[in-house]
């Protein structure tokens, strides 16, 4: 289709669904066994190595010949597990990172093939609803590959700045989806009602929005030391749970936007419209009055 909406099959592409829980699990075994060679070789440092003979009284220390030669037997697998540690880390990290652009930048996309092939199909003229809106422009920009190089470069070097970089690439991951998924809501919604005075059905509302965040509180817990260490994990969990729901709402959009358009979306085998409203009543996203009244209306489709 040479005027389709090509970017509704890049959905599962570029809205790639991360699981906090798998993230954190890993996380936690790592430290446990990093926790457990440095306890081992601290219990086996105190039992076996006579301190008060090897060690005389003086400014410098005395590595006699009961210095353990095989303490590398810990600190490689301690090495390792904190390379491994770091990898994980960074590797979620980044792919938070750039599911956000590649999101958006679909997103952006499909708006623009969606009010063409609008204005082809229908006559609808979606050119006087460019949005003005500033903060939408600058929080749908792409954010730099090399921005998050520094990040974790700094991160390792010095560790202040690093911080400091971790709070603006968070504070981007949490509000940029907020902003974006405002502006969506308002295209979707005129969209909708230029749509029904063609006399076709398009649903723009959301069951479940992107709760707003106080993003000036999220940063002042992070610097207090102590509290961030708790705070900081909330906060990383909304970076992975925010994202996902919102992908769940561009489900509810675009695959209205798919029998609308006659558009396939993605490659694997979509679930049917019964399917979905089983499955998001199943986890407790609808109740059960909606769940019926939802039901009733595939039906009556």
């Amino acid at each position: 289709m040479a005027n389709g909406i090509p970017e509704l099959r890049r959905r599962r592409e570029t809205d790639r669904r991360l699981s906090f829980g798998i993230y954190l699990v890993i996380i936690l075994i790592l430290v446990g066994l990093m926790i457990a060679v440095a306890a081992s070789m601290g219990i086996y440092w105190a039992h076996r190595m006579p301190w008060r003979a090897q060690y005389p009284l003086g400014p410098y220390p005395y590595f006699g010949p009961w210095f353990p030669l095989h303490l590398a037997g810990w600190i490689i697998p301690m090495v390792a597990i904190g390379i491994a540690l770091s990898i994980v880390h960074w590797w979620y990290q980044w792919q938070l990172y750039s599911r956000r652009n590649d999101h958006i930048e679909r997103a952006k996309r499909l708006k623009m093939s969606l009010s063409r092939w609008l204005r082809e199909k229908h006559q609808i003229d979606l050119a006087d609803w460019t949005s003005s809106d500033m903060q939408l422009s600058l929080r749908e920009q792409l954010r730099s590959t090399s921005f998050f190089v520094l990040w974790v470069v700094f991160s390792y070097i010095f560790g202040l700045v690093g911080f400091i970089l971790t709070l603006v690439c968070w504070y981007w991951l949490t509000l940029d989806y907020a902003i974006h998924e405002r502006g969506e809501l308002e295209f979707f919604r005129r969209v909708s009602q230029k749509l029904k005075e063609k006399g076709i059905s398009f649903d723009p509302e959301i069951l479940h929005p992107l709760i707003p965040r106080n993003m000036a509180l999220y940063i002042v817990l992070m610097i207090i030391p102590g509290v961030n260490m708790v705070w900081g994990i909330w906060w990383c969990y909304v970076l992975f749970h925010d994202p996902n729901l919102h992908f769940e709402t561009h489900e509810h959009w675009e695959f209205q936007l798919e029998k609308i358009t006659g558009e396939s979306g993605p490659s694997v085998t979509p679930e049917s419209p019964l399917e979905i409203l089983k499955r998001r009543y199943a986890r407790g996203e609808i109740i059960k009055e909606d769940f019926e009244r939802m039901k009733e209306d595939l039906s009556a489709e």
